[in-house]
């Protein structure tokens, strides 16, 4: 009977862990502060929300974040607005050029980068730049 109440005890507290719970915006790590303050000066964090690995960052303009809970951020969303391109300037201001689009969404990937564009279109890249692949998706 202990051996069950400790395992329902367990997968409880397991399962509160992994919901996401709204945090201050003091609690994320400086490094993500410094990303926001340097890629999004005119806009405010509006909210933050902190699960078991990961904080998910929604500021004043609509934009999402999500960062590692490290702080490095892994997926930029701006729910079709134009990202700055001081996310990762070297590439970003290539692929723009290239597609001749705007990029509304970047996310790491593996061994590079998934960049989604105001036209439809997936484009893949490694981590310096180089375009692997791309896909309409519409």
């Amino acid at each position: 009977m202990k051996m069950k109440l400790g395992l329902a005890a367990l997968l409880g507290a397991s399962v509160l862990l992994a919901r996401d719970i709204v945090v201050p915006a003091s609690t994320l790590p400086q490094n993500a502060k410094n990303f926001i303050t340097t890629n999004f000066k005119n806009a405010q964090i509006a909210l933050v929300k902190k699960d078991i690995d990961s904080y998910d960052v929604t500021l004043s303009n609509g934009i999402e974040i999500d960062f590692m809970i490290n702080g490095d951020w892994k997926e930029v969303d701006g729910k079709y607005q134009t990202l700055p391109s001081t996310i990762l300037p070297n590439i970003m201001s290539k692929i723009s050029t290239t597609s001749n689009a705007q990029i509304v969404e970047v996310s790491k990937e593996v061994n590079g980068y998934k960049f989604e564009t105001n036209n439809y279109m997936k484009i893949y890249t490694d981590a310096q730049g180089n375009i692997l692949g791309q896909k309409f998706d519409h």
